[in-house]
């Protein structure tokens, strides 16, 4: 039973993806973001399983991957299939969507035959991307400034984050000294503030600190290293 708990947290963000497609089928959009939410947490509780009771495996890594396809890039394609459909006055503009599927199987195809030794992401994560879009679209906050234009933007730019070759900020922690996680402790504490002071609304803000912060640390190595 040990040596599969971490397949069974990845199963569930399996199951859990699964759910979200059929309540997006079944006009119960509502929902949608609890089973991101709950896929988000079963994808980091297998990572976490399978380092702690060392049950990393090849088998795990392209389970965990197909997973993450459907939940974190067929889903958030849906939704924004769905929403440019019902608000965009362009014919077609809502096909731009399938970007987000096609990045975000290039990101995970890359992250599986990765030999990087590096802690650290080489491209956005997939289950970021989904957040960010998940979260705008299902928040009343940000309904009055979101438009077809600013999306497809949106889209463009997060779908070539992924398959970019930017290094950014694992949250995986190996040991948890304030030295060797300075980083992960500085985006956790922005992220409890923003979501303390904002709740769910402050995912976006959330992200879009992560992807900054991200880029400052890549830019300040580049910078020491000259």
């Amino acid at each position: 039973m040990k040596n599969n708990i971490p397949n069974i947290f990845t199963t569930l963000n399996l199951v859990s993806g699964f759910l979200g497609i059929t309540f997006f089928l079944s006009d119960f959009t509502s929902l949608i973001p609890y089973c991101i939410y709950l896929s988000l947490i079963f994808d980091y509780l297998d990572g976490l399983t399978a380092r702690k009771l060392n049950l990393i495996s090849n088998f795990g890594k392209q389970l965990d991957s197909l997973a993450d396809l459907v939940s974190f890039g067929v889903l958030p394609s849906l939704v924004i299939f769905d929403w440019l459909s019902n608000n965009s006055t362009y014919n077609m503009l809502e096909y731009i969507s399938v970007l987000i599927l096609v990045a975000s199987a290039f990101r995970l195809a890359k992250f599986n035959i990765s030999q990087s030794g590096s802690n650290d992401f080489i491209g956005l994560p997939t289950p970021v991307n989904a957040l960010f879009f998940v979260s705008i679209f299902y928040s009343s906050k940000y309904a009055t400034f979101l438009n077809d234009k600013i999306l497809v933007g949106l889209v463009i730019i997060f779908s070539l984050l992924m398959i970019s070759n930017i290094r950014f900020i694992s949250m995986k922690f190996i040991d948890y000294s304030l030295a060797k996680n300075t980083n992960k402790y500085i985006i956790i504490l922005v992220s409890l503030l923003c979501f303390l002071l904002l709740g769910i609304d402050g995912f976006p803000f959330i992200i879009l600190f992560y992807i900054s912060y991200s880029f400052f640390n890549v830019l300040f190595h580049r910078n020491n290293s000259k």
